[in-house]
């Protein structure tokens, strides 16, 4: 960094063909070798060679970087002059990708000045902007081809160039200390389970233990079930042990890592109405094969599984070819299920018999447990364990714990079982602060397990049941309804989860390499973190295939500002968590860059609580994302205070966000989205005295200090590197006038 800066040059023509093709591309062109050539002497619009093309039968010509790609942030069009030979008239579709990803598809003769005529040249111009779904991203491959699979005349193509764009100075990012003045939570910066090396490394503030194996937990022998992540079986969690719970238990021993650590616990209680066979000695699971007939996999099917696995433990899928079994009525076990977007079929096991695993428990089962800790850490007032959430996922106990719960929750199911559990945790510790219902997607946002079972995602039968609302304002509504009722507040903050769904982006198929960080995904990453608070944000996914009504613009996230208005509307002053999120991978730049970036839109869009799943690998660059709020300079200095009004003249390349800790220090975030070099000029709304210091990941370069200079109300940084996230840390500013900050005086 430097803390005065030059006007920056701006980007340089791309001239991709000029006589030659451009020294970065290569020929990758499918067209037959006669239809085309790179060398054609006439006609020229200029110099000495252009480009002969005859599209047919879908051939194309294709010009690909194999080695690098090209910010679309650093162009403002592509333009090139072309001839309609003796025909004039080609259908003409073009195409910029990354990757085999196509950025977008666009018809020639739309952006050709005459259109393509015969015998003349003219030029066809591309803006790089949102009128052609070009504003940002990377392109590494351009491709034109034949749109019709049959035959048309010749065209000619010349002068192919990408216009850079003319930067008059930096970037520039405008702070204003006296608008939009909100407290920042510092449990935003929590993540699910964790090493204890990332544990040390960053004092994460808040640690969740929740997720599909806490649904059944039997906190009386620390049991708990794997349910359909690992083929329905019950595990004890801690060897040894006597007394209730054991010594030694899992749920004790992670609450005092957390405060070990200086962070607190969010435990997830069990709300389903079963819990795992209090059985320490004997490994149990839901599908015998022995019981219920040969199954499509078992544990010992697994690499890596011999010498320890258990051969009778199916995965619940099966043949009906291979598998006759009957039930004690006549049945079948192995029964038709569904058929899958390729119209295969698929069968399951049904009637097996949850007592296989399972016991029946009420809501009285885990008073002892909450006080077990509070015996061991005091009363929340005290400071004790304060934080409890209702199970996990409750619309998919369906599906991930369909051994014992085969049937689809609807509205009223979860609601009563979280109700009757969150009474009982208020009553054992009034001080509880609960987290409900815990949603597991966008989906049930809007609807039930009972209404998506049946493909009625957005207007079920069990929805118009409920009004035709959207499960979670219906929740809501149930919660402040019951607490005029009765003067108690069952559910404190509203827990959602969300992951974004462009493919790529999030992938639990496969090990934390398997998210992918190609150009394209990584700018489709980036552009995904609008959903959480862009409601004009259209999601690059299945999502823009629900469509929209005058209501609900269900292609359009936008999820802070929808629920914060359903919380408005249905249940005011209920807090808002999203309990479990992620955008990408631990070892991936463009990963770890988007979930710094959530961190700040969690702290600007005033989100209470948040929780990555799960906590970032220690050492990677996911785990920088969070030092750099929480462990910037290696001796546990944190970011906090106000989030204040931070704008950016162009925040797909460079956003930024501040937040002002008052009559102490000013932190500048800054996150260069783009794949090339920034230059950034910051306007502060008071006077500054002193030195700035930088902390910086990205590029490829782990989190380290990045320059220092002397701090004012104007400043000038210079080149950002790509894809890189950097904190300026600022002294305290000088006074600014409140009187209207978040209106008068509020």
């Amino acid at each position: 960094m430097a803390a005065l800066l030059a006007p920056a040059a701006g980007a340089q023509a791309l001239e991709l063909y000029d006589d030659v093709l451009h020294a970065s591309f290569q020929d990758w062109s499918w067209a037959a070798a006669a239809d085309y050539s790179l060398a054609n002497t006439t006609p020229v619009q200029a110099g000495q060679r252009s480009i002969r093309f005859l599209p047919r039968a879908w051939g194309g010509l294709l010009f690909a970087d194999p080695n690098g790609s090209h910010d679309l942030a650093d162009y403002t069009a592509l333009t090139f002059w072309i001839h309609g030979g003796s025909s004039g008239g080609q259908n003409l579709r073009l195409s910029l990708l990354d990757g085999t990803a196509a950025l977008a598809e666009l018809n020639v003769a739309s952006y050709t000045a005459g259109g393509i005529v015969a015998a003349t040249w003219h030029q066809a111009t591309i803006p790089l902007d949102a009128s052609t779904g070009l504003a940002s991203g990377s392109f590494s491959r351009v491709q034109l081809m034949d749109n019709t699979g049959g035959v048309q005349g010749q065209v000619y193509l010349d002068a192919l160039r990408f216009t850079p764009r003319t930067q008059s100075g930096s970037q520039v990012v405008s702070v204003d200390l006296g608008q939009d003045r909100r407290p920042v939570s510092p449990l935003i910066f929590g993540v699910s389970y964790g090493e204890n090396a990332g544990l040390a490394a960053v004092h994460y503030p808040l640690r969740r233990w929740g997720g599909n194996s806490t649904t059944r937990y039997n906190w009386q022998a620390d049991v708990h079930s794997t349910a359909g992540d690992w083929y329905w079986q019950n595990i004890p969690d801690s060897p040894g042990g006597t007394g209730t719970p054991p010594a030694g238990n899992s749920a004790d021993t992670f609450i005092d890592a957390a405060r070990t650590h200086g962070g607190e616990a969010l435990i997830s209680i069990p709300s389903i109405g079963l819990a795992p066979i209090a059985d320490r000695t004997n490994k149990r699971w839901g599908f015998s094969q022995a019981k219920y007939g040969p199954q499509l996999r078992d544990e010992c099917d697994e690499p890596g599984s011999a010498g320890w696995c258990t051969a009778d433990a199916g995965n619940g899928e099966c043949d009906p070819a291979q598998n006759t079994a009957t039930d004690p009525q006549g049945g079948r076990y192995c029964r038709y299920a569904y058929t899958d977007g390729n119209g295969q079929q698929h069968f399951r096991i049904v009637n097996n018999a949850r007592s296989d695993t399972s016991i029946d428990v009420t809501p009285d089962f885990w008073a002892p447990w909450i006080a077990h800790l509070q015996s061991r850490y005091g009363t929340a007032a005290a400071g004790g364990v304060r934080l409890y959430a209702l199970d996990n996922e409750p619309m998919l106990w369906n599906s991930t714990h369909r051994d014992v719960h085969p049937q689809a929750p609807d509205y009223a199911e979860v609601w009563t079982r979280g109700r009757d559990l969150a009474v009982r945790i208020k009553q054992q510790e009034p001080g509880a602060l609960v987290f409900g219902p815990v949603t597991w997607g966008y989906p049930d946002l809007f609807t039930s397990a009972a209404d998506a079972e049946d493909c009625n995602c957005l207007s079920g039968p069990d929805r118009q049941a409920h009004g035709g609302k959207p499960f979670v304002k219906w929740y809501l509504e149930q919660v402040c309804a019951y607490q005029q009722q009765t003067g108690v507040r069952l559910v404190d903050y509203l827990d959602l989860h969300y992951y974004p769904q462009g493919e790529g982006i999030v992938d639990f198929n496969s090990d934390n390499l398997g998210y992918s960080e190609s150009a394209g995904v990584s700018a489709k990453r980036l552009r995904s973190l609008k959903e959480l608070y862009d409601p004009n944000y259209v999601s690059e996914s299945w999502i823009a295939d629900l469509g929209d009504d005058a209501t609900y613009h269900y292609s359009k996230p936008g999820l802070i500002p929808r629920v914060k208005a359903w919380i408005a509307e249905a249940c005011p002053g209920t807090r808002l968590a999203i309990s479990e999120y992620n955008w990408g991978p631990d070892r991936g730049v463009s990963g770890a860059l988007a979930q710094a970036e959530a961190l700040a839109i969690f702290a600007r869009e005033g989100v209470d609580a948040a929780m990555r799943w799960v906590a970032p690998e220690p050492g990677s660059f996911a785990e920088d994302a969070f030092k750099l709020y929480l462990n910037y300079d290696g001796a546990f200095s944190r970011v906090g205070g106000d989030s204040v009004r931070t704008t950016a003249s162009n925040p797909d390349t460079v956003s930024a966000y501040a937040i002002h800790r008052s009559g102490d220090k000013l932190y500048l975030l800054l996150f260069n989205k783009s794949t090339s070099a920034r230059d950034v000029s910051v306007n502060i709304s008071a006077p500054l005295s002193g030195s700035w210091t930088a902390w910086r990941f990205g590029d490829n370069q782990h989190l380290a200090a990045a320059g220092s200079g002397p701090a004012g109300a104007s400043m000038q940084f210079a080149a950002l590197p790509p894809r890189s996230a950097t904190l300026v840390v600022l002294p305290a500013p000088g006074p600014v006038d409140m009187i209207f900050a978040d209106g008068f005086g509020g």
